[in-house]
C-alpha cells in the first residue's frame, strides 16, 4: 500500500512538470499534390489543409487534420479515359514523433484516414470514400507563438480506384493497394503554438 500510495504521489508532482512543456498548435496549409501510376495522367494540382497537434511532451503527440486536393485528368484514349478534374477531401489522425525537439524541429508521422474522391465522372472514376494511411515528414521552425515549416505526406490508398469507361460504367482497368494509386503532396505550413 505504501508503494501505492508513494507512486501515486510521485505521478501528482511529475504532472505539472511534464505538462508545463505540453504544446497545442493550430496550422494551415498550403502546397501541391500528385497522383501516381493508374492516375498518373493526372496533373499536380494544389492540396490546401489545416490540422491541429496536441504534444504532451515534446517528443511525442497527435495530429487531426484535414487535407483536400485537386488536380486535372489528362484524357487517355487508349483506356477510355475523358479529361476531368479529381477532387479528394481527407480527415486523418496520427501519430506524431518529434526527431530533435526544440526551436528547430524535424518531426515524422503515420496514421489512418478516410478519403472522399469524387469529381472525375468523366474519366470513370466514380465517387466514394477510401481507407487512406497518411504518413511522411516535415521541419517546423517556433518563432514565440509563431509556428512556419513545411511537410511531405504520402496517402497510401487501401481500396481500389476505377480510372477509364466503357459507356459510362467503370472498366477493369484499375488502381488496386500496393502504391499504384496513391498520391503524395508537398505543403508549406503557418499557424500557432500554445503553451
Amino acid at each position: 500500500m505504501k508503494k501505492l500510495l508513494a507512486a501515486l504521489a510521485g505521478a501528482v508532482l511529475i504532472a505539472p512538470a511534464v505538462w508545463a512543456d505540453s504544446e497545442f498548435s493550430v496550422v494551415l496549409q498550403g502546397g501541391a499534390s500528385h497522383y501516381t501510376s493508374a492516375l498518373s495522367g493526372s496533373d499536380t494540382g494544389a492540396a490546401y489543409g489545416a490540422r491541429l497537434g496536441i504534444l504532451p511532451t515534446p517528443m511525442l503527440g497527435i495530429e487531426l487534420g484535414y487535407l483536400g486536393t485537386q488536380n486535372n485528368i489528362q484524357q487517355s484514349l487508349d483506356t477510355g479515359r475523358q479529361a476531368s478534374t479529381i477532387r479528394t477531401n481527407e480527415g486523418y489522425g496520427d501519430v506524431r514523433l518529434n526527431i530533435l525537439p526544440g526551436a528547430f524541429t524535424p518531426y515524422v508521422f503515420g496514421g489512418y484516414g478516410l478519403t472522399w474522391v469524387n469529381g472525375a465522372g468523366a474519366s470513370g472514376i466514380p465517387n466514394r470514400s477510401v481507407n487512406t494511411l497518411p504518413f511522411g515528414g516535415g521541419i517546423e521552425a517556433n518563432a514565440g507563438a509563431f509556428k512556419i515549416g513545411g511537410r511531405f505526406q504520402y496517402n497510401y490508398l487501401f481500396d481500389r480506384i476505377y480510372t477509364g469507361s466503357n459507356a459510362g460504367t467503370p472498366t477493369s482497368v484499375g488502381a488496386d493497394k500496393g502504391g499504384n494509386a496513391d498520391f503524395w503532396g508537398v505543403s508549406l505550413d503557418v499557424g500557432a503554438s500554445f503553451r
